[in-house]
């Protein structure tokens, strides 16, 4: 009998609290001052150009040689914004890249958005390499990091048709005695500014 008491006893003592308990006043309205500013990262341009794929046979040691351009071209499915939401909320887009060469040539990479009639859209990007120091060396990096290649909103809005990406590698003239590889890696950080 006496534990029944004490249960009730604390249970009144529980509900008084609760019912006296402070609350602040809450504004529900806060919930349209809420702006989402997630950061998503996706592939962009990945590719490897290695010496030996391109040396033509039967040609004799240290003799210069050009690479056909349309072996080094690439054009690939790659839908920037996707929709008219991601235009409107998209703040920018950052294009970062990174470039490990052991070749000891200098390179240049070019990549421009392109419609799907494969029309070219926005501005032709070009991106330097630094010659490597030959095979077997640690490869030299180039990276786009401290300057990133920025898309912002207006150039979004120009870039909205796009649904490919052509890229190039640009190479001076070669020598059958040149080894080494080129690793082309970037990403995309697509900014996200969506208010509720």
């Amino acid at each position: 009998m006496r534990i029944r008491k004490s249960y009730l006893l604390l249970l009144i003592i529980g509900a008084i609290l609760l019912s006296a308990s402070c609350v602040k006043d809450l504004d529900f309205d806060q919930i349209e001052e809420v702006v989402l500013t997630p950061v998503f990262e996706l592939d962009f341009i990945f590719s490897e150009f290695d010496m030996n794929d391109f040396v033509p046979d039967g040609l004799p040691t240290d003799t210069e040689f050009d690479v056909p351009r349309e072996q080094l071209r690439d054009t690939v499915n790659y839908d920037l914004v996707g929709s008219d939401f991601a235009v409107d909320n998209l703040d920018r887009i950052e294009l970062t890249f990174e470039v490990r060469n052991t070749i000891q040539r200098e390179f240049t990479i070019q990549f421009q958005f392109l419609t799907d009639a494969d029309q070219p859209i926005g501005e032709l990007y070009t991106i330097p390499i630094q010659a490597g120091l030959g095979e077997g060396t640690a490869p030299v990096i180039s990276f786009s990091v401290p300057n990133p290649i920025v898309l912002d909103n207006a150039t979004l809005n120009e870039l909205s048709q796009a649904q490919k990406i052509a890229t190039e590698v640009i190479i001076p003239t070669l020598n059958t005695d040149l080894r080494g590889v080129l690793h082309i890696r970037s990403k995309a950080s697509y900014f996200v500014n969506y208010e509720l």
